[in-house]
């Protein structure tokens, strides 16, 4: 099975050469297309050569952006639920997330698995890997508007 980076890897190189319709010919001051409106989801990595982190640490996003964390150890969760640690934190009228369902805090996530999460909420959010939090193993989402 491919993961996303590597898919991406595979295909960065040769997604240059790819025409892009109505693109050639035009006048001379004509602006250039790009595609920087669109920006590409945030990724972090959960547990990278097997290390008790999050890389990177901290994410920066604006209202209505999703972040994706991509499980590269094993024995590793992500949460925001209060009830699950301390150190957990959500603006006020924000929903947590879990890569788990329900009240399991200590359910982990497979090597491989990707887990998702948009932030409609502006403000910072902080989460742990439940088992590894003791050890530091926590993040932060900044949302802004």
């Amino acid at each position: 099975m491919v993961n996303r980076r590597q898919f991406l890897k595979g295909v960065g190189a040769g997604a240059a050469l790819v025409p892009i319709a109505g693109c050639s010919g035009g006048s001379s001051d004509a602006e250039p297309t790009t595609d920087e409106s669109k920006s590409e989801t945030p990724t972090v990595a959960v547990g990278p050569e097997k290390k008790l982190r999050y890389e990177p640490e901290t994410v920066e996003i604006s209202v209505g952006e999703t972040v994706e964390w991509e499980f590269e150890s094993e024995g590793h969760n992500v949460t925001s639920k209060p009830e699950a640690s301390p150190k957990c934190e959500n603006p006020d009228g924000a929903e947590p997330f879990a890569s788990y369902e329900g009240d399991s805090h200590f359910s982990l996530n497979e090597v491989g698995t990707v887990f998702s999460n948009t932030f409609d909420v502006p403000g910072e959010y902080v989460y742990v890997c439940t088992p590894h939090a003791g050890q530091g193993m926590v993040g932060t989402v900044i949302v802004s508007e």
